[in-house]
């Protein structure tokens, strides 16, 4: 009997140690300072400032190249999008608001999803950056990082975001395992959160009218 409770306990002991080197594996802290402030801090319509951004590719003399004028649509769209088909509340950078709504995006069985921004790599790739927080035990925050290519096709008058790679902090994410992922979730729930353009999650892509 002794023998198998020290076996218990040798397990047990195991299993925590196992299970905190896999938290501390994924374990990335993402901060508010991490947001784009001057998005976070608009007061106007987010929407439209998005649509105006997009007319930005026919205005040469604006100085700004195609890379950034899509980090700051997807930045404000996705902003956009969140409060009005999600969390109409959320504005993780007001501190008056003293509600779990308005610091959370939602809420899953996984833990809260807290932040979703965009910002360009050094090879000027749309890097999607959704974090996680989880207070229960194990708690835990982690952060999913999705790199997209970004391309114009002035043809059919599109932007069209192609999914390169996704990390789950430095761990990388085959697609296998991303569609295992997602298969967790209501997808086409998910594809419908995007207020502007087409976000296909059996093909990875996002696709954006520039002409509304």
């Amino acid at each position: 009997m002794k023998k198998a409770i020290r076996y218990l306990v040798i397990f047990g002991v195991a299993l925590f140690l196992v299970m905190m080197f896999a938290v501390n594996k994924i374990k990335v802290d993402i901060e508010d300072t991490d947001l784009p402030q001057d998005v976070y801090g608009e007061q106007g319509d987010l929407l439209s400032l998005a649509q105006t951004k997009l007319t930005s590719f026919f205005s040469p003399g604006t100085g700004e190249d195609e890379f950034t004028i899509t980090e700051d649509f997807m930045n404000y769209i996705i902003l956009h999008s969140i409060r009005e088909n999600v969390n109409e509340v959320y504005d993780p950078l007001n501190d008056t608001c003293v509600e779990t709504e308005c610091d959370i995006i939602t809420e899953t069985s996984f833990g809260n999803v807290e932040y979703a921004f965009v910002e360009l790599n050094d090879d000027n790739q749309l890097v999607v950056t959704v974090n996680f927080n989880r207070e229960a035990f194990p708690s835990f925050e982690t952060a999913i990082f999705a790199t997209f290519d970004i391309s114009l096709d002035i043809l059919n008058l599109e932007l069209v975001l192609e999914l390169d790679s996704v990390m789950l902090n430095d761990i990388n994410i085959s697609v296998a395992n991303l569609d295992r992922l997602l298969g967790l979730f209501d997808k086409d729930s998910i594809e419908e959160i995007m207020a502007i353009g087409i976000l296909d999650l059996d093909d990875y892509t996002y696709t954006v009218p520039l002409i509304p």
